[in-house]
């Protein structure tokens, strides 16, 4: 019901394409791009590589950067008690306090891409910025609120704990994160001091607004190469799939690597190679017997060994496991079995296992009035292009010029993909309905400086969100 009301308030509010065009084209069509490669450049490290990790210094300076980009767009902007920038537009027509959010996160995986997370931001701040110029008046006001945030963290990285800006603004924060300590040994709370924050239970609370969401859209890369070679630039998203992370751990006994006989030792590393190739080993054949739908993946991305000397056997090693499944009843049966199988390895090794479950999110669908509403505004902004292509308008022609445009309205841009990583999305959906929108990106690569999406793919998300905000009527009926 809130999400109805929320949208449908966006009835009173049609802009012409005439008041639009011009806009949308500076905003959305050229500006987004640029920012994105100016913010990709923004990076804790000095070697090139690109990487932000929670409030980090490069973080910091990107949300500085994004703030005055939201300030300069005409948005009400502030950054909350868990570092997430927020810039708004109040909305004249509806009444109560619920609010249209939309955005996505700031952080990276290391030696990251330009595009993951922050794209969502970029063409957001854009297309609000063509929203304010064009409509923001006493004539035309934007009749219900609509709110960016850029998400402190997603990846992670810092605390090997996901999405906890958009945890925060939903309010299920757990407890384990609070209690986290980085590599440096600092805990959240403490990072959160050091960089300005009160950093108190009570102040990561105050980030909650939970209360106000009626439904959540995020823009986003996809992260494969499906829409690529559909020749697509956008489509919508059915639905994300659920993800735990584990954290084995393994300890054995250290000893002189000349000197302890084969079978007396207590080998931490051996035995963890051994559950590792095994983990990849199961849910190969799981995928192998499962349906289509399972998209089961599995994966250990972080293994640290102590002491780490050639000479000497490793006594305790540290690996995670990354579990996803769109069936949770496949990844959670996932988990159980190679949990008895580290189990049953140490044990018949004499060594001593442990795990942490540091994170678990069931898997979600989007909802499908959000879903068919992004899919309308995929095919009217594919109309809207095709139709300046043969127009007077010479600079849209040729920007859209050689992309494949003229085969969208045949090829069904409608038909949603499924996401197998995780998203702010899937955090948020604990409250309030989502939608989620993937932009092509080159081979469908991400998590890598590989990532790459031209020009068009970024202004064509750009068009579709704006779009998708300010519909008519009709466009919204159904929500």
């Amino acid at each position: 019901m809130a999400l109805f009301f929320a949208i449908s308030c966006l009835f009173f509010f049609v802009p012409t394409a005439e008041s639009l065009g011009l806009v949308a084209t500076r905003a959305v069509d050229h500006e987004a791009w640029q920012r994105l490669q100016v913010l990709g450049r923004i990076s804790d490290t000095d070697d090139g590589t690109l990487q932000r990790t929670f409030l980090s210094l490069g973080s910091r300076r990107a949300m500085t950067t994004v703030e005055s980009w939201m300030l300069r767009a005409g948005l009400d902007t502030w950054v909350d008690e868990v570092g997430n920038v927020h810039g708004r537009i109040e909305g004249a027509g509806c009444t109560g306090q619920h609010v249209l959010i939309f955005g996505s996160h700031l952080d990276t995986v290391k030696d990251a891409g330009k595009y993951d997370g922050a794209l969502g931001i970029i063409v957001g701040i854009a297309a609000l910025k063509a929203l304010v110029l064009d409509s923001f008046t006493e004539e035309a006001p934007v009749p219900c609120s609509l709110q960016l945030v850029a998400f402190s963290d997603e990846e992670g990285v810092r605390f090997s704990s996901t999405f906890l800006g958009s945890r925060a603004l939903v309010g299920t924060l757990p407890y384990t994160v609070i209690k986290a300590r980085d590599e440096e040994g600092h805990t959240f709370l403490e990072v959160l001091r050091h960089n300005g924050f009160k950093g108190t239970l009570d102040s990561i609370k105050t980030a909650n607004i939970s209360d106000a969401l009626s439904s959540y859209v995020e823009v986003h890369i996809e992260q494969g190469p499906v829409l690529q070679q559909r020749k697509q630039f956008a489509s919508p998203v059915v639905g994300i799939s659920g993800q735990t992370r584990l954290l084995f751990t393994v300890h054995g006994t250290q000893g002189h690597a000349g000197t302890v006989p084969m079978t007396e030792r207590k080998d931490a590393l051996a035995a963890s190679a051994n559950i590792i190739h095994t983990i990849e080993k199961y849910c190969r054949q799981t995928v192998l017997n499962a349906s289509e739908d399972t998209l089961l993946v599995c994966t250990v991305g972080d293994v640290r060994v102590w002491p780490g000397s050639s000479n000497v056997i490793p006594s305790t090693t540290n690996f995670t496991v990354d579990i996803r499944s769109r069936s949770d009843s496949v990844r959670n049966a996932v988990v159980e079995h190679l949990i008895q199988y580290a189990q049953h390895v140490c044990q018949a090794r004499g060594l001593i296992f442990s795990f942490d479950r540091t994170h678990d999110a069931p898997a979600v669908n989007c909802d499908k009035k959000i879903l068919d509403s992004l899919a309308e505004s995929i095919l009217h902004v594919t109309s809207e292009l095709i139709d300046a292509r043969t127009g007077t308008d010479k600079t849209i022609s040729q920007f859209w010029d050689d992309t494949g445009l003229i085969n969208m309205k045949d090829t069904k841009p409608w038909r949603a993909l499924t996401s197998g990583a995780g998203h702010d999305a899937l955090a948020i959906s604990q409250t309030c309905p989502i939608g989620m929108l993937f932009v092509r990106c080159k081979d469908g690569i991400s998590h890598s400086p590989l990532e790459q999406s031209t020009p068009e793919d970024v202004a064509f998300a750009g068009r579709v969100l704006l779009n998708f905000l300010t519909s008519n009527g009709a466009h919204h009926s159904a929500l």
